[in-house]
């Protein structure tokens, strides 16, 4: 047997911690928004919670039961912005006088992801879809002669999800972590902290875009709704890669983009449209949250 092989390399370090707030996670669908880094990480650890129990019938073992709860991760961190620690900690922050407020409040539900890099310098990724945050212990001390820097210990409780995942027929398709390994077959981790690792089995789908209005459309009212709805979810920032275009002269009509909660459904938001004109949505560049980039592609349609 090679004991050798990358997959069974240690891990000796740690970075890349990112944070995004979950949306929605219910029967019907699981949603996060785009992830941000969170604080330099020091060190991690990983202490799931489970019970196991024997049961006995004629004088013997007659069934082993064993039931999985929360993942505790206990992380040090340099520091944490007061900024993000208010977001995960759902405390008031007043951006204008770069203040928190330690008010009484329930954290929000937090997706949390991380890298480790192994002794091959490969690196292995994971992925928290559920949890919430706890106030952090801090420790401060008065300056010595020695360097005694101070780091903050925050604990982040993971639990599965509500929304069951399509993970190809299991009995329990709710999701608690997303594990990958660079040295894995198939594994890429190019785009992991672009959005939250939403669980799939298999290859996923190639990346398809459906406009609205239809391509070609024509007689639209000037104040048309204009959406492109993905089958996957974009990777952050995937948005800015779409221009909305009078194709007369190719001058840009100034939009808003908004991303749905499932990062699916893309809103071009503008004032009203030129009448009697043909318009081009021009995609170039945009990639779902696996790595798969859209062919460069142009959609029109005409106002009355």
């Amino acid at each position: 047997m090679n004991i050798n092989v990358p997959e069974k390399k240690s891990t000796v370090g740690l970075r890349d911690l990112y944070v995004a707030l979950v949306n929605q996670d219910d029967v019907d669908a699981y949603a996060a928004g785009t992830p941000e880094s969170f604080a330099p990480a020091v060190t991690a650890s990983h202490k799931l919670t489970s019970d196991t129990k024997m049961q006995f019938a004629d004088d013997g073992v007659f069934d082993e039961l064993t039931v999985e709860g929360e993942t505790k991760v206990e992380m040090e961190v340099t520091a944490i912005p007061i900024s993000m620690l208010a977001l995960v900690l759902g405390k008031a922050f007043d951006a204008a006088t770069g203040r928190m407020f330690d008010n009484t409040s329930i954290p929000p539900d937090v997706a949390l992801s991380f890298r480790s890099k192994k002794s091959n310098g490969s690196y292995k990724y994971y992925q928290y879809l559920k949890g919430r945050f706890t106030t952090p212990d801090e420790e401060q001390a008065t300056q010595a002669d020695k360097v005694d820097p101070k780091t903050t210990k925050i604990i982040f409780t993971a639990i599965k999800t509500t929304h069951e995942f399509d993970l190809g027929g299991t009995e329990d398709e709710a999701v608690k972590r997303v594990v990958g390994d660079e040295d894995s077959d198939n594994f890429n981790g190019a785009s992991w902290f672009s959005a939250v690792q939403v669980p799939v089995a298999g290859a996923p789908s190639a990346l398809t875009c459906a406009p609205t209005p239809l391509n070609n459309a024509i007689a639209q009212i000037v104040t048309v709704a204009v959406l492109l709805t993905f089958n996957n979810p974009l990777a952050g920032g995937a948005e800015k890669g779409v221009a909305l275009v009078k194709q007369s002269n190719n001058s840009a009509v100034s939009i808003t983009r908004t991303l749905s909660a499932n990062r699916k459904v893309l809103t071009l938001g503008h004032a009203s449209l030129t009448a009697g004109t043909t318009f081009n949505i021009v995609l170039a560049g945009v990639t779902d949250m696996y790595g798969q980039v859209l062919a460069d592609t142009v959609y029109n349609f005409a106002t009355s």
